[in-house]
């Protein structure tokens, strides 16, 4: 029995991935590497294979081989390693330098400012006359923050490498960049999931993955009490303590030991003293009546996951794909 769930609302993700599909000029594909960012690659990729979409990306080929056995008619998918290396059959490798190079079809990274993988204008030469290139890509390092001056340039020399490969279709824009009107196949990631996909503006995308952990006891404590390791809390009032059954090996960050949030039918409640491996400490003495067996929200609807990824001094693609094995996954509807 498990005492911590993720609870994955596909709903919520059919309603992201429209939203970004209908801002994307050249379609949309959906990147679902890490385990679909720690949600569950299997029930992701189905719904959205049944919202329309036809292009997937993953990081390696042995995410590409499970995400093909687990789509309904497979070889109607393009799916696309950015890893560049592919043993499976029916992947695209997206190749990042001459010597992963095959005659196709492939799809060609282009370094433009990143400076991780990529072809740079002079590899350009290498790439022989014969090669199926099915579609050229490249990734902003800025595209949260729309008005910073590197997404342009990096913009110019895309099209000025794009310019030697006329009608293959581009790839640049993540979850930030299709909304921010950045042209061509939209491969959102983040957004998909819930996440916030800029830097400083409102959350445009509806909550999609939230979080909990059962309450396995509920105690009361006098002021001056110290709970949990190293005593690095000490009550300050009479105090009710929820022990919720979740900790940093289900992917609840250490660092959110006396300064992180959680919720109780909607209604905030302090994370107190250490995080530690199983168990976390919530203070409930001014919710309504908690008792073992309720549910304590860590990020959803009431705790945002950016919220959280701020707190632990990260982002929230680290908060959704560390959540841990031993946590349950739940699909709704």
């Amino acid at each position: 029995m498990t005492h911590a769930r993720l609870i994955v609302d596909l709903d919520a993700l059919a309603a992201n991935y429209r939203k970004f599909r209908d801002s994307a000029s050249g379609g949309c594909a959906a990147v679902v590497k890490a385990n679909a960012y720690g949600l569950g690659v299997e029930p992701v990729a189905r719904r959205l294979a049944a919202e329309g979409c036809r292009q997937f990306f993953v990081a390696t080929d042995a995410e590409g081989r499970e995400l093909r056995r687990n789509l309904p008619d497979a070889g109607t998918f393009d799916i696309f390693v950015f890893s560049g290396v592919v043993e499976g059959r029916g992947l695209i490798p997206v190749v990042n330098h001459p010597d992963q190079m095959r005659t196709g079809p492939i799809a060609l990274h282009v370094d433009t400012g990143m400076h991780r993988l990529g072809f740079d204008g002079l590899d350009a030469e290498r790439i022989p006359a014969d090669t199926e290139v099915r579609l050229l890509m490249t990734h902003l390092a800025c595209a949260d923050t729309p008005d910073h001056p590197l997404n342009e340039a990096q913009l110019e020399r895309f099209e000025a490498f794009a310019a030697r490969f006329p009608g293959v279709p581009k790839s640049i824009a993540n979850s930030a960049a299709i909304l921010t009107g950045v042209e061509g196949i939209g491969r959102p990631g983040i957004g998909l999931y819930g996440g916030n996909p800029f830097a400083a503006q409102e959350n445009p995308m509806r909550c999609v993955a939230t979080l909990e952990g059962e309450v396995l006891q509920v105690r009361q404590v006098r002021a001056g009490a110290s709970v949990g390791y190293g005593a690095s809390h000490v009550t300050k009032r009479d105090t009710t303590l929820a022990v919720v059954g979740i900790g940093y090996a289900d992917g609840l960050p250490r660092a959110l030991s006396n300064r992180g949030q959680s919720a109780f039918r909607t209604i905030r409640a302090p994370i107190i003293g250490r995080v530690s491996m199983d168990l976390t400490l919530v203070d409930v003495t001014d919710l309504p009546l908690v008792a073992p067996g309720d549910w304590i929200e860590f990020f959803g609807n009431s705790v945002g996951i950016d919220e959280v990824a701020a707190w632990a001094d990260t982002i929230s693609y680290e908060i959704l794909t560390g959540v841990g094995n031993r946590v349950s996954r739940m699909y709704v509807p």
